[in-house]
């Protein structure tokens, strides 16, 4: 039994744009972030570029839809996380520990969003691209909210740590720049402080756990 011709056209349309975006990700890995163009992403997706901009109309649009696979992708992984974890200072400290290595093993999303963090949009300016890649950032930070939320109900969390979402952003802000620093200062880490890598980024974590553990 043949599809409907609307289905049929709707499907087409998701794989053109999979088969864009799919392009754009091996684009970005190859040639950085600032050099890439809607030129070498129409070679490689075999598509004119008249139709990636009826897709994507501006090159942003494009970047969030990546930022927005990539958000996708570490909420499935903080998901999998809280699964694995009875208390909610366990879960929320795997979270950040699941963060840390989404930095390393996704090192294309996390440059793509981390690029991403350094402007902001107003939300009564947002397309239909950047609220779906807020509403993802909303899903991920919440997910952290639960765990801490969870931890002050089941007592492994301070009970005046405050308000769930609120430490959650500040959690975000600490481990992110953690990663960032200890990514692009080894140099000074290690030289001039006698510092590893491996040192800043446990010390930060049992900073962390201290900070939120009752007791």
């Amino acid at each position: 039994m043949k599809k409907p011709i609307r289905a049929r056209r709707a499907e087409d349309k998701e794989l053109r744009r999979k088969s864009i975006l799919d392009a754009a990700e091996k684009t970005i890995a190859n040639r950085g972030l600032e050099k890439t163009n809607f030129g070498e992403i129409a070679k490689r997706s075999r598509l004119s570029r008249a139709l990636i901009y009826v897709y994507f109309p501006k090159r942003e649009d494009l970047i969030h839809a990546v930022c927005e696979r990539g958000l996708k992708k570490m909420l499935g992984c903080f998901e999998a996380v809280v699964a694995s974890h009875a208390t909610g200072l366990d879960q929320t400290l795997a979270l950040g520990h699941a963060y840390h290595a989404f930095s390393k093993e996704e090192k294309l999303y996390f440059g793509v969003l981390s690029e991403a963090d350094t402007y902001e949009i107003h939300p009564t300016s947002m397309n239909e691209i950047e609220c779906a890649v807020s509403q993802c950032s909303k899903e991920v930070l919440s997910v952290v909210a639960a765990a801490i939320q969870r931890g002050k109900e089941d007592g492994s969390i301070r009970k005046d740590v405050g308000d769930p979402m609120q430490t959650a952003v500040t959690i975000w802000s600490f481990t992110h720049g953690l990663i960032q620093i200890s990514g692009s200062k080894q140099y000074l880490l290690k030289e001039d402080l006698g510092i590893g890598v491996e040192q800043i980024t446990a010390q930060g974590f049992r900073l962390l756990r201290n900070a939120l553990a009752s007791k």
